[in-house]
């Protein structure tokens, strides 16, 4: 079984995914008590604790997500005098967009339209380094270090594939945390545009008023990529831990109004869900299942 892990700002959702029968074991939230990137035994230990319980000895492939928001994923255009030495101008955003040193982090970029002649427009991604290394390198039992560390945004374009095999259509996935909100629009196995609804400003409110004041941002966040990514997409599926909350759903599906259909994410026509598991479970763990499908061949 292949194991995949996304990274909270004190927890871990694991999911066990069994390859040969394209199936999703078990999926659960553990409460580390602590920030796992910067606690890496306490992230093992609370991770050996919950095979063991399970009864999970050995493990294939192990990756690690880490949510966008603790990590960079920006779009942003390449002006077409550019595009021959397109890493060159990415890092150098890069210093610019994180007042740091761009060596302080790993960093990589994925196209998403446009040619040498236009201009491209692309979407960066970077992690600090410190805590890649921290992952690769600080696991004391070698059978579960992660193989893999990305950032969650892959890890749900990775389920999409998988989950929708052959699909052509085009998808907007909302992944809700009280983290963050990331909004992102894949057709074809490519992310065609990426939004995010920061959650800062929701610290203190009312859960009343907290949901209708996100609600709100990620309407404008569809606005916007209608408008400047040319996307029009009207039937929006949510995951993440804000999406079991029924008052959220029902204020998210009011604000956007009887033209979009909101829904939950949590079945795949190409992948078996665990039927123990509550509905809660998988749409937490929405970011760990994408990293569990990964597999030694394809890297």
């Amino acid at each position: 079984m292949n194991l995949g892990i996304e990274v909270g700002d004190a927890t871990l959702s694991v999911a066990l995914w069994e390859p040969a029968e394209k199936r999703v074991v078990k999926t659960a939230v553990l409460d580390v008590g602590a920030s796992p990137l910067d606690d890496i035994p306490s992230f093992e230990d609370t991770l050996q604790d919950w095979l063991d319980e399970n009864g999970v000895d050995e493990l294939g492939y192990v990756s690690v997500t880490v949510s966008s928001f603790r990590s960079v994923v920006r779009e942003m255009f390449v002006p077409p005098e550019v595009t021959a030495s397109i890493r060159d101008y990415v890092e150098w955003n890069l210093g610019l967009v994180l007042n740091a040193d761009p060596s302080e982090f790993f960093w990589d970029y994925m196209e998403l339209a446009g040619d040498d002649r236009v201009g491209k427009t692309i979407i960066l991604i970077a992690m600090r380094r410190v805590w890649v290394d921290a992952i690769r390198k600080g696991f004391r039992k070698k059978k579960i270090a992660p193989q893999l560390v990305e950032t969650d945004t892959i890890s749900l374009l990775n389920l999409l594939e998988t989950g929708f095999p052959a699909s052509t259509e085009m998808k907007c996935i909302v992944k809700a945390d009280v983290s963050g909100v990331m909004l992102l629009w894949a057709a074809d196995e490519r992310i065609k545009a990426l939004r995010a609804a920061p959650t800062f400003e929701l610290v203190g409110k009312s859960r009343e008023d907290a949901y209708e004041l996100l609600a709100t941002s990620i309407a404008q966040q569809i606005q916007l990529a209608e408008n400047e990514n040319g996307i029009a997409h009207f039937q929006i599926q949510v995951c993440g831990s804000l999406a079991g909350d029924s008052l959220f759903m029902e204020t998210l599906q009011k604000t956007l109004g009887e033209l979009y259909s909101v829904s939950l994410l949590d079945s795949f026509p190409g992948i078996s869900l665990p039927e123990a598991d509550e509905t809660n479970s998988i749409l937490s763990c929405i970011g760990a299942i994408g990293a569990s499908l990964h597999s030694p061949e394809e890297k």
